[in-house]
């Protein structure tokens, strides 16, 4: 356990502030995202504690708080608020968690430039067809087939989520199965957000 500078109190590795009388402890950069708000491990978590734990803390180490306190301590509270919202951010968003988690257990994202090509041929083929699919649908303005496009992206994303999660609750192998999964729901993700580009371009066209 360590000890707080200010009253002596132990409190846990990564923890912002001290339980005992409040000071800000000292930042820790190799705190993973989860640590630094609390959280075990774990793909499953509840979206609202998050939130409520990550504006708490935000609240707490507000710039108005340490405005006339030593540059040390400002600069110790930029580095905490900078990594809360870098954490929140990450685990709040479902498929950027489980890349953040394969990454801690594989030592490489599954979603980063040189990792997020998708080599399995017949999914390859699949985004050729969902992306004429989508250029057929918005040359003809086809609302109704436009909806149906978007609710079949929906179930796709919802069955892949499931997957990765699955994936992540084993505890050793199938890294390549869970880096096809992240990959081809972050391609359906980007894919649905050209489908709302271009649903919007239909007002102003």
């Amino acid at each position: 356990m360590l000890h707080c500078s200010q009253c002596g109190a132990e409190y846990a590795p990564c923890s912002v502030l001290c339980p005992a009388c409040g000071a800000l402890l000292p930042f820790d950069p190799s705190c993973s995202f989860f640590a630094v708000l609390g959280l075990g491990e774990s793909y499953d978590l509840d979206g609202t504690d998050l939130r409520t734990r990550a504006v708490e803390l935000q609240r707490r180490l507000h710039p108005d708080r340490f405005a006339q306190a030593p540059a040390s301590l400002q600069r110790r509270s930029l580095e905490w608020s900078t990594r809360i919202n870098e954490a929140a951010a990450v685990l709040g968003d479902p498929l950027r968690r489980a890349d953040y988690l394969f990454a801690r257990r594989y030592g490489r994202s599954a979603l980063s430039e040189a990792q997020g090509s998708i080599r399995d041929p017949e999914l390859l083929m699949r985004q050729m067809e969902l992306r004429e699919q989508l250029e057929a649908i918005s040359e003809a303005r086809d609302q109704a087939a436009l909806d149906a496009l978007r609710r079949q992206i929906a179930e796709d994303e919802q069955r892949l989520q499931q997957q990765v999660a699955q994936g992540l609750a084993v505890a050793e192998g199938g890294n390549e199965a869970l880096a096809g999964a992240l990959q081809e729901w972050q391609y359906l993700r980007k894919l649905r957000a050209e489908l709302d580009r271009s649903e919007e371009s239909w007002d102003f066209a």
